[in-house]
């Protein structure tokens, strides 16, 4: 588990979101096997809702936040902080979805508001209808990008 921490917080993709989310080694990492719990439904919403086909082993619980993780890179595709804010890389190709800044602009529950520091392919996921055909294509976007290094 450390070395895919080690691999989480120095992936370069994830830097503005490590910052964003104010992340550290000395955060409690473990799978979502481990870490399960009812008092956390923004992490129960993304990984047993909305990501039901992502493979468990993509699944973990960084301190107080959810985070969907491709293993073989550490880069993070997915996540849920707070209550029930929950985050994701959009493959607009495939999503057939237009890059505004709409999607990176709305409310949580948690008062976010405003993500677009983060980039440019994270979205509020509930910007979209069809969450877990837009969470397998994210998956599948952290695997496209890692290709082209």
């Amino acid at each position: 588990m450390k070395e895919l921490l080690n691999k989480l917080l120095n992936n370069p993709k994830n830097a503005t979101l490590i910052q964003f989310l104010k992340l550290t080694e000395e955060d409690n990492f473990k799978t979502w096997a481990e870490s399960f719990s009812g008092y956390n439904e923004g992490g129960c919403i993304l990984f047993e809702n909305y990501g039901a086909f992502i493979p468990e082993e993509n699944k973990f619980s960084l301190g107080t936040h959810s985070v969907m993780v491709n293993t073989n890179t550490g880069e993070i595709f997915a996540f849920n902080t707070g209550r029930c804010s929950i985050f994701f890389k959009c493959d607009f190709i495939k999503s057939g979805t237009e890059n505004t800044s709409d999607l990176k602009t709305g409310y949580t529950f948690d008062c976010i508001t405003d993500i677009t520091a983060l980039g440019d392919n994270w979205c509020f996921m509930d910007e979209f209808d069809n969450q877990k055909e837009e969470l397998k294509w994210s998956f599948e976007l952290t695997k496209t990008n890692n290709q082209q290094l």
